[in-house]
């Protein structure tokens, strides 16, 4: 890692950082075809960089905290430098704080959002401590994290083709990667609606001798994934217009869900 020029000497400092050691957070990159982004780039041409962008160390280089768009758009417009605090942050930190930053402008792909609370949770945040700082209930952290069930390639189709959230959870109970896809495939062709794909997946699952060869390999011991299956079926039902509830406590030992199921309209 070079040495920097600080140009700004204060209680934080402001440094001058070779664009060339700067890399994006992985869930942050947004397409390039962004009319908001020309702007920001159209707007730093003319102003300049108004706000530093936040930084940590990781590596020979740096990752973006804070400033993904500013970022990019000093890119685009052909910068060799750009000003920067240095943060020393936790990964998970980090991910939190670019998370709350993007959410807070532009929304960010449901999948991108799914794979940030993912990594907060990797690094040892609490689906309700999560839930908290971003606003939402711990049902919207595990309805995000779920959404990792889809096989990678299918993920890819689906942003690449624009289809849903409610498209992406219609597809969570199929068997496997090859049949997520294939309805992917079929629901943007014929543009389907997500009730239609819903339908559509339904139908595949009742069809004799696709739910036999589901075979358990081995017992998985981590409770996350049994609670995310637990919160798809709810949020499918609710997606029904039935009223179901549920909270969640997890401690050092237990993951406890209360579930609530309204009996009438």
């Amino acid at each position: 890692m070079s040495v920097l020029r600080e140009i700004q000497p204060s209680y934080r400092a402001v440094y001058y950082v070779p664009l060339s050691q700067i890399h994006s957070r992985p869930y942050a990159k947004r397409s390039d075809e962004d009319d908001g982004l020309l702007g920001l780039a159209a707007s730093i041409r003319r102003h300049g960089l108004l706000q530093p962008v936040t930084v940590r160390p990781v590596g020979d280089g740096y990752e973006i905290v804070l400033g993904e768009r500013r970022f990019r758009a000093c890119l685009m417009l052909g910068f060799s430098y750009i000003d920067a605090f240095i943060l020393q942050a936790a990964e998970k930190d980090a991910a939190l704080y670019s998370l709350l930053e993007n959410t807070g402008q532009q929304p960010l792909h449901y999948f991108d959002l799914a794979e940030a609370c993912a990594v907060l949770r990797a690094g040892g945040m609490a689906s309700d401590a999560i839930a908290r700082q971003m606003g939402e209930s711990p049902e919207w952290v595990e309805r995000k994290t779920a959404l990792l069930g889809l096989d990678e390639k299918t993920r890819a189709f689906i942003r690449e083709s624009g289809l849903s959230e409610r498209h992406a959870r219609a597809l969570l109970p199929l068997p496997d990667a090859e049949a997520q896809l294939s309805l992917a495939r079929r629901a943007a062709r014929l543009r389907l609606s997500p009730r239609e794909t819903e339908a559509l997946a339904e139908k595949e699952m009742s069809r004799g001798g696709m739910l036999p060869q589901r075979k358990i390999i081995s017992m998985v011991w981590d409770p996350r994934l049994y609670v995310n299956a637990i919160y798809g079926i709810l949020s499918q039902m609710r997606e029904s217009g039935i009223d179901a509830r549920t909270s969640v406590l997890e401690d050092d030992a237990w993951v406890t869900l209360n579930i609530k199921i309204r009996k009438r309209p």
